[in-house]
């Protein structure tokens, strides 16, 4: 006869003393995502068998056969790390008539009219959101952290989309993130979980720049860090350099950034090929923190890829298959056998320095 399973502690301890980045989140990719119609993937179906250079330009229709459920029941489900694609729409409405609703009698988005960043995935193509803008979505994480105020931190990554599609897609105009549009996504940021935020002034604090103080420091604490809500920008290049020009050495940035390996504002490290967990594992000893991927196929999602990523340390881990959603293939899912998806981290602790109780919730 199997022994029953430990009882999972249900109040925290000893959260004072382990940092934020001793932990390991477990959250999703394209966190936001409805899955596209039927009749939308029949058609690019035969547009990649006619042109196989759509399949290559994000358009392959196996691969966008996926969705996920409203962000409120991915946190209540103790998922605790997210992704969101982001659009600027400074005039409103711009994402409002999509080709595939045009054509195919999809449903139209909504809740889109007014001036305000958006969330989807790809214009015209697969654009349906359950939180089709940002303020909407970041309206679900406070609903969620005023009704549970011990919850883990929060940690969001914001990719900053302004690629046009391909002909003959590419219809509407995309306005690129700009000083202007970056401020409209602090402003909205601000607006909601204005007092909530970690930001790199805080984990900075008296230290010459962010990555000294990272690897140094270090981060705060997970009693600290609870409640608490850290966003970071999922763009190397550009977007990034024009985030830095607007907040040199991120002072005064609300968020981070996702590159800058070895650049003074480095805290925040995008590795999304976890490879053989080397690279990740080093990056997590020296105090940053590393969001990684589990999969990044939803055909034929990697076992090996998922368990190089949780076992390197790196303490963001994103999948498409995450607890409580029955996906194709079945039988593939990345999850903790806890309550809330996050656990002490296996490369930066131990079991003398984190205990189960550091990484749980108070039971809502």
């Amino acid at each position: 006869m199997q022994p029953p399973p430990p009882v999972e502690p249900t109040v925290p301890e000893g959260d004072e003393l382990v940092a934020m980045n001793e932990l390991q989140y477990l959250g999703t990719h394209n966190s936001y995502i409805v899955g596209p119609s039927l009749g939308l993937l029949n058609v690019l179906t035969i547009g990649s068998n006619l042109f196989p250079d759509l399949a290559g330009s994000g358009l392959d229709p196996a691969q966008l056969n996926y969705g996920h459920r409203p962000l409120s029941q991915q946190l209540a489900s103790g998922l605790r790390t997210f992704e969101l694609d982001l659009f600027a729409d400074p005039e409103g409405g711009r994402f409002a008539n999509p080709l595939a609703a045009q054509l195919l009698n999809d449903p139209y988005p909504t809740g889109v009219d007014q001036p305000g960043t958006k969330v989807l995935h790809i214009q015209e193509i697969n654009y349906l959101s359950t939180c089709p803008t940002l303020v909407a979505c970041l309206g679900e994480l406070r609903t969620f952290s005023d009704a549970n105020p011990e919850h883990l931190p929060i940690i969001v990554n914001l990719e900053m989309k302004e690629d046009a599609l391909p002909a003959p897609f590419d219809v509407t105009p995309i306005t690129p993130f700009d000083a202007t549009q970056l401020a409209v996504v602090e402003s909205e940021i601000a607006s909601v979980l204005g007092d909530r935020l970690i930001t790199p002034d805080q984990v900075r604090g008296d230290a010459a720049d962010l990555s000294t103080a990272v690897t140094t420091t270090g981060w705060p604490s997970v009693a600290d860090a609870r409640g608490r809500f850290l966003f970071f920008v999922d763009n190397p290049g550009a977007v990034q350099d024009r985030y830095l020009d607007l907040h040199p050495n991120l002072e005064g940035a609300l968020m981070f950034t996702s590159a800058g390996f070895g650049a003074p504002h480095a805290g925040v490290l995008k590795v999304n090929d976890p490879g053989d967990g080397t690279e990740i594992r080093s990056l997590v000893e020296q105090g940053y923190l590393v969001r990684t991927r589990s999969d990044a196929d939803v055909v034929n999602p990697s076992v090996s890829q998922r368990d190089r990523a949780l076992s390197s340390g790196g303490q963001v881990v994103h999948s498409d298959f995450p607890k409580g959603e029955a996906k194709f293939p079945a039988g593939y899912v990345v999850e903790f056998p806890t309550r809330v998806q996050a656990r002490c981290n296996p490369v930066l602790t131990t079991p003398a320095t984190c205990g189960p109780a550091v990484a749980v919730e108070p039971a809502p």
